[in-house]
């Protein structure tokens, strides 16, 4: 099996309860789209076939211990005609650190529009030719990320970057879906520290000067995609204060299209100088 599925995928324990293992990606706490991604997928796991998540809102309450198991827990709320909704906890040590709502919904025909932030996919496949991989990326195991360099982004005071799964993927829309969210968590936060500049420190600098952690995440699902083709994912920030930053981001396919769009806000402390 695909190691990053397999990673995504949640053991049933009983009825409505799942178990996720952890990972260390070296970052000192369990990342957030791990909890992100798993949650959803142990809601898909509660969902009659053919109803597919189309939105996700989430809050991260404490950090997670890297070297625990994750339990989640899947309450039931609707399954109506057309949606089925979940609310979904996560529990480590008996303390729950996560909780999220998700609506799923039947495929229907209707109307088809969406407001581009980007250029036209023959600039989006140009972009791509000038984008650098990031080879030492924290999460290089699972994925292919290759940044726009800050002088050739599409739209300022952003951070762009094209990304996909290194290995196929099941043609299963749950897979999809989950692995998606699980790196929408990557660059909206970091994107808030662009207006000030603070983007470019280096890691131990940056470790010094700030204090960051997400406190909120949405993801809106609206066209049919694969995280295994190439994604253009372009966050920027909306707004910076009282100790917090708010994000926006969308992702297109290559042809341009909108398949998804996502919020984070979290929080962007200035560390006291130490005298």
């Amino acid at each position: 099996m695909n190691q990053l599925i397999d990673f995504l995928n949640c053991e049933a324990l009983d009825l409505n309860l799942f178990r996720g293992q952890s990972r260390d990606f070296k970052t000192g706490q369990v990342f957030g789209g791990q909890v992100l991604g798993q949650a959803i997928k142990a809601a898909y796991n509660t969902v009659e076939a053919g109803r597919n998540i189309h939105s996700a809102h989430a809050y991260f309450l404490l950090r997670g211990d890297v070297e625990a198991p994750i339990i989640y827990e899947v309450d039931r709320s609707l399954d109506g005609g057309s949606f089925s909704s979940r609310r979904v906890v996560a529990i480590q040590h008996g303390r729950q650190i996560f909780h999220l709502s998700a609506s799923f919904q039947k495929s229907e025909q209707g109307l088809d529009h969406y407001r581009a932030w980007v250029p036209p996919k023959d600039e989006l496949k140009s972009a791509l030719a000038s984008a650098v991989p990031a080879d030492r990326h924290f999460q290089s195991e699972y994925f292919d990320v290759h940044y726009i360099p800050s002088d050739k982004v599409t739209r300022e005071d952003t951070i762009q970057f094209w990304m996909k799964t290194k290995d196929p993927l099941p043609d299963d829309p749950a897979c999809h879906h989950s692995v998606l969210a699980y790196i929408s968590d990557m660059g909206l936060l970091q994107s808030t520290l662009v207006p000030h500049d603070l983007h470019k420190l280096p890691k131990k600098e940056h470790r010094e000067k700030l204090m960051m952690a997400s406190l909120d995440h949405a993801i809106w699902f609206h066209r049919d995609f694969r995280v295994d083709d190439w994604l253009f994912y372009e966050c920027r920030s909306q707004s910076t204060g009282n100790s917090r930053g708010l994000a926006l981001g969308r992702i297109y396919d290559e042809t341009g299209s909108l398949v998804a769009s996502t919020s984070q806000e979290g929080l962007v402390r200035l560390r006291r100088s130490k005298s």
